[in-house]
């Protein structure tokens, strides 16, 4: 799956107000009254913004799945325990 990337940008304003350019709302689906995540890395001095998920369950679910895809969660503990 390749990800296509949407750059942007936005004057911080007297408040510390932006706003989200029309490209990335659209995009996103960002609809008024939606939360947004933000998230700073000090080593990269990045701000990232992310779409609270309306259900983090749904949006997780799946998650990891190709790890099982060789072995049952069985298996997988059985090696575990075996290598200790």
């Amino acid at each position: 799956m390749s990800q296509v990337r949407i750059a942007g940008e936005s004057e911080v304003k007297n408040k510390y107000q932006t706003t989200i350019p029309e490209d990335i709302r659209r995009k996103a689906e960002l609809g008024i009254g939606d939360t947004l995540i933000w998230s700073y890395d000090p080593d990269t001095k990045q701000v990232s913004i992310t779409a609270k998920p309306k259900s983090f369950s749904d949006a997780l679910w799946g998650l990891g799945e190709e790890i099982w895809q060789k072995q049952t969660g069985d298996e997988y503990i059985r090696n575990e325990r075996e290598n200790w």
